[in-house]
């Protein structure tokens, strides 16, 4: 599907959503799309970076935005397409990513409230920043769930922290990869486009360029925190479970001898002391508490149990 409106006499921004074949080649035709820059922006695989055909004077920035209708355990990020042509903006979303186009819809209508959007560049920076802005959320929510798990896990362990650990773990690392990535762009961005940029454009582009930076730090943070207290928790969990073995191995040894002397004395061996006494399963009683007792004793001032 394609949406265009006007944002300045010379060009259009024209959103591009799943393409049709038709489409595919009204984007040819009439809006100066190049197939192999159009196969790069609707690839839901793509990674952040910045291609640029120079023959056909287009530019394509690959951008990774935060979803926010994310599911649990699925990639918490995917690749939005912007294409920078002669005279237009086009941008390339799909059901995951198409809430950006609310965005930059919102953006203009403000923008042209105050003034016309003479430039390219002035129309997508400022949503560049709030995409970058929009991975603070879920980086502070990730860290307040971490402190959760913490504070849960001071009262009592409990299996179900593994999976909260996993979950938080797996969507910090799509959230740090992507980060990752917009950085490297939107530095190569400004390498390749300061010269074209003023001043006013400049100053945006440095700010968005912050603002994805210190996303970066908060997610590395948040990651090497979280990577951290997971690991704390499994080690108290193995800790646990070696007591646990001590424990049971200690029971297993003072168990195992009631049967040594009762299988002796059920042997109807005569010469056994005490085999032929009237009181002889009461004295096989005691003997096996006293050897019993014995052992545990043994291993106590041993320290075996710890």
């Amino acid at each position: 599907m394609l949406s265009s409106t006007k944002i300045n006499p010379r060009g259009y921004w024209v959103s591009v959503f799943e393409p049709l074949p038709k489409e595919r080649q009204e984007l040819f035709d009439k809006y100066e799309v190049t197939p192999e820059l159009l196969d790069y922006a609707i690839d839901p695989y793509e990674k952040a970076r910045v291609e640029i055909d120079r023959d056909a004077n287009v530019t394509l920035l690959i951008f990774d935005v935060y979803v926010p209708s994310h599911q649990v355990s699925a990639p918490q990020t995917a690749p939005v397409g912007i294409m920078l042509t002669k005279n237009n903006v086009l941008t390339f979303t799909n059901a995951k990513t198409n809430f950006v186009n609310g965005l930059f819809a919102t953006h203009l209508e403000k923008q042209r409230a105050k003034q016309e959007v003479d430039d390219q560049f002035d129309f997508i920076l400022p949503v560049l920043y709030r995409l970058s802005t929009n991975y603070f959320a879920p980086i502070r929510r990730a860290d307040a769930q971490r402190q959760q798990i913490q504070r849960t896990l001071q009262k009592r362990t409990e299996r179900r922290a593994i999976s909260e650990f996993l979950e938080l773990e797996t969507g910090l690392v799509y959230i740090l990869t992507s980060l990752q990535g917009n950085v490297g762009l939107l530095q190569e961005f400004r390498r390749r486009f300061a010269p074209l940029l003023n001043q006013d454009q400049v100053n945006t582009l440095d700010d968005v360029i912050v603002e994805a930076q210190q996303g970066l730090e908060m997610a590395q943070m948040t990651s090497n925190v979280t990577a951290r207290v997971s690991d704390a928790y499994s080690k108290v969990l193995d800790s646990n479970l070696n007591q646990t073995m001590k424990f049971l191995t200690v029971v297993s040894i003072a168990l195992s001898i009631p049967p040594i002397v009762s299988g002796f004395y059920g042997e109807n061996v005569k010469s056994l002391p005490f085999a032929q006494s009237d009181w002889a399963w009461q004295i096989t009683i005691l003997i096996t508490l006293i050897m019993m007792g014995l052992a545990i004793v043994l291993i106590f001032n041993k320290r075996w149990w710890k």
